[in-house]
């Protein structure tokens, strides 16, 4: 989800993994940790935070629900904002519970990984996250970010790759999310990997959302962040450049817990969420919020309902 998420759409706005949806930035925490009390053998309550888009929010209310069938008082914390403002609150306890994508917290948490396979991206991330937060299993679901442009812009330069960016981003603008202006798998990571400098000045909107969309289509930006899960990708006939420098890494979905309030209940409850997670329902899920119009509650518990876990 760079959302972090994210973004099809969603995440659009999204958006996440966003970021999700979702990409990478420094590690906010410094060499801090989030506490370090043991995980305890009961949890009667706890709070859910997601970050400033919707499939955050859809995630965040399925983990919510599914705990809350169990028992357990759920207090949600809904659109905190990027990474680096939901990390900061569930270091400090303001928030126990936060979905994450495996690619993108990996960077936050080590700057300089190198890991684009699942599994790989999935245990680096486990062995470099502070004392006090751990991540459960991992879902089959992933939410990757992708670099796109319009099929007008694809033709007018020839586009296929971020590499063809080159030679022409001097007469480009490129736009989104202020993450997308800074991280790895963004502005930073074209100039480093790709060579790519854009000419005309970056244009902060939103993280795959509705005024990054029209700001594209409207050619505005030539160059923006969604994310795979987003329907308006094949909507808007958009076209996804090619990355062969693997500046966009990998991100399944994954709960990010504080160890405090990661009782065997809630793992357990958790993990059986993740099993059941497709890629395929969380993009159908984040179309009947970002198109329809639909509340995360409500589609998060329909999804629950058709999806019992036991």
């Amino acid at each position: 989800m760079l959302r972090s998420t994210l973004i099809r759409t969603a995440i659009a706005g999204v958006a996440v993994l966003g970021l999700a949806g979702c990409g990478g930035g420094g590690d906010q925490l410094g060499d801090s940790d989030a506490g370090s009390s043991p995980a305890p053998d009961k949890v009667t309550s706890l709070t859910v935070g997601s970050a400033d888009f919707s499939e955050s929010q859809l995630l965040a209310e399925i983990y919510g629900q599914a705990l809350a069938a169990k028992g357990i008082e759920v207090k949600q914390k809904p659109n905190i904002g990027n990474r680096e403002t939901y990390m900061a609150a569930i270091k400090d306890g303001s928030v126990d519970l936060l979905p994450e994508y495996t690619g993108a917290a990996l960077h936050y948490f080590k700057t300089d990984a190198t890991e684009t396979e699942d599994q790989a991206t999935y245990d680096a991330l486990k062995a470099s996250l502070p004392s006090g937060l751990e991540v459960l299993e991992k879902s089959p679901a992933a939410d990757e970010d992708t670099i796109v442009v319009t099929k007008a812009t694809a033709d007018k330069y020839s586009l296929k790759s971020l590499a063809d960016l080159k030679p022409v981003a001097k007469d480009m603008a490129a736009g989104g999310s202020s993450e997308f202006k800074v991280r790895d798998a963004g502005l930073k990571g074209l100039k480093e990997k790709y060579g790519v400098e854009f000419g005309k000045e970056y244009k902060t909107l939103d993280a795959g959302g509705p005024l990054s969309l029209k700001a594209l289509l409207d050619n505005q930006i030539q160059v923006s962040n969604f994310f795979t899960t987003q329907a308006l990708i094949k909507d808007n006939n958009l076209v996804q450049l090619e990355d062969p420098e693997n500046i966009l890494p990998p991100n399944n979905i994954v709960p990010l817990i504080r160890t405090d309030h990661k009782s065997d209940d809630v793992a357990t409850t958790l993990n059986a969420v993740s099993a059941k997670l497709t890629t395929d329902a969380l993009t159908e899920m984040v179309k009947r919020i970002d198109v329809g119009k639909e509340s995360p509650n409500a589609v998060a518990k329909d999804w629950l309902t058709q999806n019992p876990l036991s």
